[in-house]
């Protein structure tokens, strides 16, 4: 194991690949679990979810890192962490999307209905990348607000921001997305 501590990220990870090594396993574990959780924490916006979040970002990590091909782990791991999280929001946001995006959907056949699903996964991606752009007392909001369902009156208590405030920096937050969302939609068409 002390001889593995030397070795760079992407080293231990071919050596994992080459040996099965737990004990490279343990040493990315010491050197990044905190920096998951934090990852976590930042998307999910709740520790016992981030803590769950983590083991199972290892859990998959220990099973499937021999199927990678990883120049800079800490970026891809970021990168893999990003995208657990966002699978565990998708769904959660789907109120906010139907909000922003009223478009009346076509169910004529099943490559149409394949699409907008693919489309509104795209779009769940998007919103919650955009969603940490947002002034900080919009995205608190708007994420206490869709993501943990809580109502007005519990986020003023739980912020100290004024009920009238926490309306208009949901109201403002949305509209702030919804521009966004338009402009790199258009963007892409």
């Amino acid at each position: 194991m002390e001889l593995l501590n030397h070795l760079t990220d992407e080293e231990v990870v071919n050596h994992i690949k080459r040996q099965k090594s737990k004990d490279g396993f343990a040493l990315l574990y010491r050197r990044y679990a905190h920096l998951v959780f934090g990852w976590c924490l930042r998307y999910l916006k709740n520790q016992s979810d981030s803590e769950d979040a983590v083991m199972d970002i290892w859990e998959h990590l220990m099973l499937n890192l021999g199927k990678y091909e990883v120049k800079d782990f800490k970026n891809w791991l970021f990168l893999v962490t990003r995208n657990h999280c966002f699978q565990l929001l998708r769904g959660k946001t789907r109120i906010l999307v139907d909000e922003l995006h009223s478009e009346k959907k076509t169910s004529e056949n099943v490559d149409s209905n394949l699409e907008d699903h693919l489309r509104i996964e795209q779009l769940e991606d998007t919103l919650h990348e955009e969603i940490e752009n947002l002034k900080d007392e919009q995205r608190i909001c708007i994420n206490l607000f869709y993501l943990q369902g809580q109502s007005y009156k519990e986020i003023s208590e739980s912020t100290g921001f004024d009920s009238k405030l926490v309306k208009s920096y949901i109201q403002n937050g949305k509209r702030n997305l919804g521009l966004k969302l338009q402009s790199l939609f258009k963007g892409q068409s």
